[in-house]
């Protein structure tokens, strides 16, 4: 059946993309434990105050909870009726799921002489009760539940719970038989009917034939007889007033085996939660009859909890939201529930549960297009253009329910696809941002597959400022990633969960080098990063020190880059990958592209785009980058990291170049020399001072070992080289210590 996870608001919005102010005024979102009130299609008086009726209910919203196999279903008869002392002796309920209605044999019983003349009124096409469906699990069961909603507002500024019009416990509430129930006091006195009222009874028999509500005009034919004791007497009515009791998040049940004995109520047994907007509000009414020697000072109640979504309930207050959450399991189970194929689709969790029971129709789905923009010229016409691309979007429908509050608790949206940037201003909204605790994707992206564009880094960073985790979820390789971004910067990469304050904590080394040659490096790099770590234990350097993690970041492709991932993942350090998608670039003409695929010993990682490979290369901001072989594109990012230092972005660390020194001589000296004679890097020449070339991890050891115990002349105010770099075993044959 029909899950209550999400507002009828959104389920049923269509495909017309149209903005969800102008769909939301052409539907409903009713309740799923109650129904509509049902119609007596046939009657009978088969004595004096006593009725039998067949009562049908139509168009029962799918979702109603008493369709579900064991959850019992009871008739409620209308308020009105109740006051007036006819009360259900019995109902009969029959179910029909699949047309969506029921049918109720009653039996209807005056205990009084103005129910028995208010029988007479009652016939066909008369609305007089609804089905409530007593679902257990919707019970309430802690205190602390209904405490919290003493001092909670909804988005109107409406408090959710008040008895009296107060927010202080002017009530008991006690835990009866696994159930909070609720003691509300009552006033001192009780009702009885003027002299007029028989002559009401026609337009109450009207009022129900027409559906128009008319409980509270009882009220005027109603005299409270202050002080008078509540004790119910044999023939005749008990009609107490509480207080008025305002619930914007739960049904109330009388709990009527807690009623002083020989009591029993007529009515209202259900009381329903307050519409949104609704200020005013009447004192309680309850009827009863029986024979009672003890006075009636309060009237017990239990409470029914709304769907998840409408219950304003906080993601830490779930038993096991958070715990779910983070459970590869039921994270990558809950996906597998989504449609089939690449369709865009998304839900919204508000608890625990939900991970278990998710069916495939719970996905909200919709199709997106790329519109052109052409004919879109003017600012009205482009703001035109941006409506109809939000409107489309899947998770449009959710933001929006959430942001008029028509989703109140506090959850986690799961989605095909990461959301597009173009719902940033909806999801960064005080209204949204506050409620969606955080987002999971599968892939970022229909079109472009795994590699995400450039406005979407920038929205994963405006996620992460406003508090919402995002998380990547690797189906294939069944694990979850979370987006960490690196303290004052922008960028960030999916970290394994357990590996967030790893990258946080981190000193950022890094791999540059060729795609195509491997080189015979990684024995002298597995040197170097053991003796890091060792290092790291003892030293006292800002950068290194034993409150601080390792990472090494690569461009995560072949040759060089898998060599550097190889080696930091079998020792424990944090393998990071920027990977971009050459691959859409290999059948353009003229282009020489190698590098197509990602290694697999790349834990963390960030993709780009093709057209983004500058954006790319300024997002490594690596502490200590360490050069292997490399053609073009490793020249390019040796020349960033050394602009990065000139410049002063950045520390002026040492650049390790693994090689022989006449290959970085043919790369650097001559660039170099010729920038120092004509004069381009006047004040800079302290820039040869960076580039320490090493045959051996033992050198590159040594060299970093000198520059964290501040023994390295690296930097500004050290004498420049001409040949642009230093080669580490002339400079360490000369200084040995």
């Amino acid at each position: 059946m029909p899950r209550q996870w999400l507002p009828d608001f959104v389920t049923q919005r269509g495909s017309d993309n149209k903005s969800y102010v102008s769909t939301r005024g052409k539907l409903s979102d009713p309740y799923d434990l109650v129904t509509e009130h049902g119609c007596i299609v046939s009657s009978e008086l088969l004595d004096v105050g006593v009725m039998e009726a067949s009562v049908i209910f139509k168009d029962i919203p799918r979702k109603f909870r008493g369709f579900k196999e064991g959850v019992p279903v009871h008739f409620v008869l209308k308020s009105t009726l109740s006051q007036l002392g006819i009360t259900c002796e019995k109902a009969v309920i029959t179910l029909h799921s699949g047309l969506q209605q029921a049918e109720a044999s009653i039996k209807l019983r005056a205990v009084s002489q103005l129910a028995e003349l208010a029988l007479h009124h009652l016939g066909e096409g008369a609305f007089i009760g609804k089905l409530f469906a007593a679902e257990k699990v919707r019970r309430v069961r802690e205190e602390a539940y209904v405490n919290r909603l003493l001092h909670m507002m909804n988005c109107g500024g409406d408090l959710l719970l008040t008895y009296n019009g107060g927010t202080e416990t002017n009530f008991e509430l006690k835990l009866v038989n696994g159930r909070v129930v609720v003691y509300f006091p009552l006033r001192a006195g009780c009702c009885t009917y003027d002299n007029h009222v028989e002559g009401f009874l026609p337009t109450i028999g009207a009022a129900l034939r027409g559906g128009v509500k008319c409980k509270y005009l009882l009220r005027f034919h109603q005299q409270f007889h202050e002080g008078r004791p509540c004790v119910a007497r044999s023939g005749e009515l008990l009609i107490v007033r509480g207080y008025a009791l305002c619930m914007r998040t739960m049904f109330a049940r009388v709990v009527e085996e807690l009623l002083p004995e020989g009591l029993k109520l007529i009515g209202p047994g259900i009381l329903e939660p307050v519409p949104c907007g609704v200020k005013e509000h009447q004192d309680m009414t309850f009827v009863l009859h029986g024979n009672s020697t003890e006075e009636l000072k309060y009237i017990p109640m239990e409470f029914f909890t709304l769907e998840s979504y409408r219950e304003h309930v906080p993601y830490a207050l779930r038993k096991t939201l958070a715990r779910r959450c983070v459970s590869t399991t039921d994270v990558i189970g809950a996906f597998k529930t989504m449609p089939k194929g690449e369709i865009c689709c998304c839900t919204f969790i508000t608890k625990g549960g939900q991970f278990k029971e998710l069916e495939e129709e719970d996905w909200v789905t919709g199709e997106t297009v790329s519109y052109s923009q052409d004919g879109y010229q003017t600012p009205v016409q482009r703001l035109e253009l941006a409506k109809k691309n939000i409107y489309q979007q899947c998770e449009y429908g959710i933001l929006s329910a959430i942001a008029a509050g028509d989703i109140t608790s506090e959850g986690v949206l799961l989605t095909r696809y990461f959301p597009s940037p173009c719902l940033k201003s909806l999801v960064l909204s005080c209204s949204v941002g506050e409620k969606v605790r955080a987002i999971y994707f599968t892939m970022p992206s229909g079109r472009y597959k795994e590699f995400f564009s450039q406005d979407d880094h920038g929205f994963l960073s405006d996620l992460d400022t406003f508090g919402i985790d995002v998380f990547y979820v690797d189906e294939k390789r069944e694990r979850i990633l979370q987006y960490v971004r690196r303290p004052e910067r922008d960028i960030g990469v999916f970290a394994p969960i357990g590996k967030r304050k790893e990258y946080l904590l981190a000193t950022f080394f890094g791999v540059y080098g060729s795609n195509l040659v491997e080189g015979d490096f990684e024995g002298e790099l597995r040197y170097l990063m053991e003796g890091i770590l060792q290092l790291k234990e003892k030293c006292d350097h800002y950068l290194l020190n034993p409150n601080k993690s390792v990472a090494l970041v690569t461009g995560g492709g072949p040759g060089a880059m898998e060599v550097g991932n190889r080696v930091a993942k079998s020792l424990g350090i944090l393998s990071c990958g920027l990977i971009v998608d050459f691959a859409t670039l290999s059948h353009k003409p003229g282009a020489t592209i190698n590098e197509q695929h990602q290694n697999p010993y790349v834990e963390a990682f960030m993709t780009y785009r093709s057209n983004k490979l500058v954006e790319r290369q300024s997002d490594f901001n690596l502490d200590f980058p360490i050069f292997l072989t490399g053609g073009i594109g490793t020249d390019f990012e040796y020349s960033l990291e050394e602009v990065r230092r000139k410049v002063g972005s950045v520390t002026p660390t040492p650049i390790i170049l693994f090689g022989s020194s006449e290959h970085y001589k043919n790369k650097i000296t001559g660039r170099y020399q010729q920038n120092l004679e004509s004069g381009t890097i006047k004040g800079s020449e302290w820039i040869s001072t960076v580039p320490w070339v090493v045959q051996t991890g033992k050198e590159a050891l040594e060299i970093y070992t000198r520059y964290f115990n501040g023994k390295l002349p690296v930097g500004p105010g050290n004498p420049p080289n001409d040949r642009g770099f230093v080669v580490a075993a002339e400079y360490l044959a000369n200084f040995p210590s």
